[in-house]
């Protein structure tokens, strides 16, 4: 028998998954299947997602598996799902997605909640939009409590952040960093 892959029970991962050298998103109902999907199967599989942002030819997550292996299993299902009803939509064959997808265990609370800001600030990197909050494809808005997502638990991120105002806490720490990641961003891209 396959040893599980996410052994670790009640650990969180940054997971990221890119299309095949293409878009995986090319109209608005594309979005919305690929959240419903979200929605689903974290149900299904009794996983915490804390935060998302799906970009044009890349998604990226921040979830919380409870039960050992439960991120591959979540991770095949959303995946092959939406990949089929992106094939059929958009009379297409092949992989949608690259390989399988990358993932990162997230290991301290600090690491936790940076993870959040770069996933939400990744619109702005990319320079689509001023603002992450500007950008309808993130769970930042769900943060900000302008609204509001039944599968996006925040509480473990704002939970960091001083009782008073943790949102408004939050989204100073997300917006002291939009010029330094898209500074890093750019450099990168000059890199490659």
């Amino acid at each position: 028998m396959r040893e599980p892959r996410f052994f670790q029970e009640n650990s969180y991962y940054h997971l990221i998954n890119r299309g095949n050298n293409q878009d995986i998103f090319l109209f608005l109902r594309d979005y919305h299947k690929f959240l419903f999907n979200l929605g689903k199967y974290a149900k299904k599989f009794d996983l915490t997602i804390l935060a998302y942002c799906l970009m044009s030819n890349h998604v990226h997550l921040l979830v919380r598996q409870k039960a050992c292996d439960a991120i591959s299993k979540f991770m095949q299902s959303a995946i092959t799902s939406y990949a089929a009803y992106f094939n059929l939509k958009h009379k297409r064959a092949g992989h949608l997605f690259q390989g399988r997808f990358k993932h990162i265990q997230i290991v301290t609370d600090e690491h936790l909640v940076h993870v959040s800001r770069y996933i939400h600030l990744n619109p702005t990197s990319a320079g689509i939009v001023k603002k992450p909050e500007d950008y309808p494809w993130s769970s930042y808005r769900h943060y900000l409590g302008q609204e509001k997502l039944n599968f996006i638990n925040e509480k473990p991120i704002l939970g960091y952040f001083a009782k008073k105002n943790p949102v408004k806490e939050y989204q100073e720490f997300v917006d002291a960093q939009i010029d330094y990641q898209r500074d890093l961003s750019l450099q990168k891209l000059f890199l490659e």
